[in-house]
């Protein structure tokens, strides 16, 4: 009786671990907690390997700015990576890096978890799955020493041209 049970656990989380190996993240949008303060903030991983993201406060995400001089058209600053469970999600205009895997039993309750790195902290983060963008407000200037402030701010220098970070994913 043990062992049938032990075949059946090992029978179910062989099939957890494969489920999670299967979902590929291209299209996917994440809303993610710090563990350091409890911020939240938004990421998404384009179809072709692009990132966006956002700071999350008040019901809306102000979308991460980029140099979009250095782009060509549809192309991202960023790029994310995927080999089984295992992701790297990159951001460098913002020196934004997060590292981490998806876990959880199947696709409707797969949570990412990992560590963001910045320019200046590093941070335990949790994600779980979004199925449509919160509303978006505007978006944050990258200032001369990469820390993220308002626009409202006179201190940060906006890089023109800039595009936003988040936009509707065909993939979704």
């Amino acid at each position: 009786m043990r062992g049938i049970l032990l075949a059946a656990i090992g029978i179910v989380l062989g099939l957890a671990a494969s489920l999670a190996d299967s979902l590929s993240l291209a299209g996917s949008l994440w809303q993610c907690t710090r563990a350091s303060d409890r911020s939240q903030f938004v990421i998404t991983f384009y179809p072709g390997g692009g990132v966006g993201g956002g700071e999350f406060e008040n019901g809306e995400v102000s979308p991460y700015i980029f140099d979009a001089s250095r782009t060509k058209p549809g192309e991202w600053p960023g790029r994310w990576k995927q080999t089984g469970q295992r992701f790297t999600w990159d951001f460098p205009d913002q020196s934004i890096r997060i590292e981490g895997s998806l876990s959880g039993p199947g696709p409707t309750t797969v949570r990412l978890t990992g560590t963001e790195t910045s320019s200046e902290e590093r941070s335990a983060i949790t994600c779980t799955a979004l199925s449509k963008l919160p509303k978006i407000g505007e978006g944050l200037v990258i200032p001369k020493n990469n820390h993220f402030i308002d626009l409202d701010q006179d201190d940060g220098e906006l890089k023109v041209p800039a595009g936003i970070s988040l936009q509707e994913s065909e993939g979704q």
